[in-house]
């Protein structure tokens, strides 16, 4: 999912000034509201990690699991999740 990032002008009048001050010695802030937690630290878009994967070793992963589940029994393995579902994780509660 992209992530959207809104740019907040804040001016030399704004109360966000001394807390800007403060995430710009690279120390956090916390900021709460109804039991909500915010971090505001500084953005460095340097530090910004934009994956993009190599294509050559895309090729090669892909290369080294092709068929590594061909051994698999397929009917088994249905039939098993379906088993599991309903005898379930939990051992049973008394009411």
């Amino acid at each position: 999912m992209a992530r959207h990032i809104k740019p907040v002008k804040v001016t030399p009048e704004s109360e966000l000034l001394s807390l800007l001050d403060e995430a710009d010695s690279n120390s956090p802030v916390l900021l709460e509201r109804h039991g909500v937690v915010y971090q505001l630290s500084k953005f460095d878009e340097r530090e910004e990690i934009a994956y993009e994967p190599d294509p050559e070793a895309v090729h090669r992963m892909l290369d080294e699991v092709a068929g590594s589940w061909a051994d698999v029994d397929v009917d088994k393995m249905i039939e098993d999740i379906y088993r599991w579902r309903r005898e379930g994780s939990r051992e049973p509660v008394d009411t």
